[in-house]
């Protein structure tokens, strides 16, 4: 049985985003316009998404051991607390730093059972389609909050922060509202079930294989991003570019994520094909070595697209191969190690980032990241061969694609 709650599901995911970011971009744009450290911005964003991490991880393993509505809406709430109290103490107080970190807490407690609530009961080898539905109207909805948050925190910086935060606040409680409103509909985790018996087999082995290979894929892709989310206010505020310019910027970056996403989900040829993950990195690598040398509005944009669309790739396949590689009761499980992966990325590339900015240029940590996503880029290659490939020779692409193409057809006619 499927849960029939998606949209109540998918309007958290887009208020959550949205009363985050907000913050997020407050807290970032404020300290590098104070002129702080380029070090003391990385250690604040790695600190934010460590915090994401591990509660990432402690909710998808909750999640099997108690109730996960309880985490779902312990999230939301935390979130909303964060955002209080941020806007009630002092950025030199020392808990206003422990209360933003707190958001990441929140985010990491609140995703992982969503994602599996959003897939339970749903088998990815029989119903590819079903499942990619879900997961960009997923995708697409925690892009748009957040987009709406950059946006947002952009055009009321230069009003004042209780205005900033005001309306993060505002949005937070209706999401509170919302998630209640959600853990009244759904069940535990791991109650509900796919129709079909959980077997292993060539396919699902696959499908694992390459879960790991995202994972892996994860840290080099948010190592990169992470230099947008928390490093870039510095490399604007240095190169003139206004809140405003700022906000629209992310935004753009959000939306080449968001047609990656569409793209992915229109065209099967990227299934279990390492090939097309390559030439996404490669991309991300032109990107993000314009985005080091940018020096105008238009650089920066170029070189956010280039890197979007491999935040975009990587967040949506390794959603599916977590999906198609695990069943249904550790869904939340694989959920949390795949926002744990990304968010290990985001917290060792804002430190070596936030140090590297400091002590030799406000441009080299873009350089880094370019060279760190070459050598995972490697370290893939050598994964695949030893790890992929030979379970590409076993069942045979050519069958699989069969298989897919088949099932997918009587899906399609018998809806």
């Amino acid at each position: 049985m499927k849960i029939a709650l998606n949209p109540l599901l998918y309007l958290v995911c887009g208020l959550t985003d949205f009363a985050a970011f907000v913050v997020i971009f407050a807290v970032s744009r404020g300290l590098a316009e104070a002129h702080s450290e380029t070090w003391w911005l990385g250690i604040v964003g790695a600190a934010f998404s460590f915090s994401s991490g591990v509660a990432s991880i402690g909710s998808g393993l909750m999640s099997r051991r108690i109730d996960s509505r309880y985490l779902f809406l312990g999230g939301a709430i935390a979130i909303e607390a964060s955002i209080i109290g941020c806007a009630w103490l002092p950025v030199q107080s020392c808990w206003f730093f422990p209360c933003y970190w707190l958001l990441g807490v929140g985010l990491g407690c609140l995703y992982p059972p969503l994602i599996g609530w959003l897939n339970q009961g749903e088998d990815a080898h029989t119903n590819r389609r079903g499942v990619s539905r879900t997961l960009i109207l997923y995708c697409v909805a925690w892009n748009v909050g957040m987009m709406c948050g950059q946006l947002t925190a952009g055009s009321l910086f230069r009003i004042g922060f209780n205005w900033v935060y005001g309306v993060a606040g505002a949005i937070g409680f209706v999401n509170i509202v919302v998630a209640q409103m959600a853990v009244r509909q759904v069940v535990p985790l791991g109650v509900t079930s796919s129709a079909k018996s959980w077997s292993r087999s060539e396919s699902i082995d696959l499908a694992v294989a390459f879960k790991q290979l995202g994972w892996i894929a994860n840290l080099g892709g948010m190592f990169g991003g992470s230099m947008v989310l928390h490093l870039l206010p510095d490399l604007a505020v240095r190169i003139g570019i206004a809140p405003e310019q700022h906000g629209i910027l992310l935004a753009c970056w959000r939306s080449a994520i968001i047609a990656t996403y569409f793209f992915l989900h229109r065209w099967d040829g990227w299934h279990y094909r390492f090939r097309t993950s390559v030439v996404s990195q490669c991309l991300a690598v032109v990107g993000l070595s314009v985005i080091a040398f940018a020096n105008s509005y238009g650089m920066l944009l170029a070189g956010l697209i280039l890197l979007g669309q491999l935040i975009g790739y990587n967040y949506f396949s390794g959603l599916f191969y977590s999906t198609a590689g695990t069943k249904d009761e550790g869904r939340a499980m694989a959920a949390g190690v795949h926002e744990a992966t990304l968010a290990t990325g985001m917290a060792t590339g804002t430190v070596m980032g936030g140090i590297l900015g400091s002590y030799v240029d406000f441009r080299a940590p873009y350089i880094l990241a370019a060279v760190v996503l070459v050598a995972i880029i490697l370290l893939q290659v050598v994964v695949w061969r030893k790890r992929v490939s030979p379970l590409l020779e076993g069942v045979g692409y050519e069958a699989l694609s069969m298989r897919r193409s088949k099932s997918n057809s009587m899906l399609d006619n018998a809806k």
